[in-house]
């Protein structure tokens, strides 16, 4: 009885302070894998050596209340350089996202999303289909903006109504065992003008 009385006591006094342990809401997701892949920190190691780009946000996230993790590439393009392999970028930077270990395995989407030079009238949409990571005419938000704004995402929702459309079951399949193989930069994926 008395240490049934002292758990009462400890639970009360937890949910005061508002520390009451609570379960992992999704503990069907991989995360902190302890080997294979890359780090966070690797990653961002390699994407600095990548000439005129400028990355604002290269990581993933915790799960949101759907239980659904990404990883986001947020860029900038130096107006000095011109990005000469579009579908080689997407294709790097999709399986980088794919092999970072310390944290969440994205379970839904990488968002790829560049401020790139009007110029150059640059659609990552059309670079994902080249590169095989999106289904044709998958997605709407096609072609840069006024400003030169461009974006595409690479799906990965599985049992989805929507996984046959976007191609989510085709790229986990083409990604494989999370965390997959860390990726060496390609050369001449960004070039001087």
């Amino acid at each position: 009885m008395k240490s049934l009385g002292g758990s009462v006591i400890l639970v009360a006094a937890l949910s005061l302070t508002g520390c009451v342990p609570t379960a992992d809401p999704y503990p069907e997701i991989p995360r902190f894998a302890k080997s294979g892949g890359q780090t966070q920190a690797e990653l961002e190691a390699k994407l600095a050596t990548i000439p005129g780009l400028k990355f604002l946000k290269a990581s993933g996230g915790k799960p949101n209340v759907k239980g659904n993790t990404g990883f986001t590439f947020d860029f900038e393009l130096d107006s000095g350089y011109r990005i000469a392999d579009p579908a080689g970028l997407v294709d790097y930077l999709s399986r980088s996202a794919w092999s970072v270990r310390d944290g969440y395995m994205p379970n839904s989407v990488i968002y790829v999303q560049c401020l790139c030079n009007v110029a150059d009238n640059l659609d990552l949409v059309v670079a994902g289909e080249e590169a095989g990571w999106v289904k044709k005419d998958s997605q709407t938000h096609r072609g840069a903006a006024e400003n030169g704004y461009t974006e595409v995402s690479v799906w990965l929702l599985l049992n989805d109504s929507y996984s046959k459309i976007w191609g989510s079951d085709e790229n986990r399949e083409r990604l494989g065992k999370w965390p997959g193989e860390a990726p060496a930069v390609p050369e001449n994926l960004v070039v001087p003008r």
